[in-house]
């Protein structure tokens, strides 16, 4: 990874291993507005299109 791959965080990670979005050996960053799935052991990349993603930590109140 370089410093324009933003990797995401754990519980994403093993929320998307348990839905079958990667494997278990299978890392994923953001570059720019791709997301990437690395294999750990082979290094063989491939772009993903995950679900939107809406976790606590993102969520606010919007005040008009």
């Amino acid at each position: 990874m370089n410093e324009r791959e933003i990797p995401l965080s754990t519980e994403i990670l093993l929320e998307w291993r348990n839905n079958g979005t990667i494997t278990r050996e299978e890392v994923v960053f953001k570059s720019g507005d791709l997301f990437v799935a690395e294999n750990v052991i082979t290094k063989t990349r491939r772009i993903i299109t995950p679900k939107i993603i809406e976790t606590i930590a993102n969520r606010r109140v919007l005040k008009g």
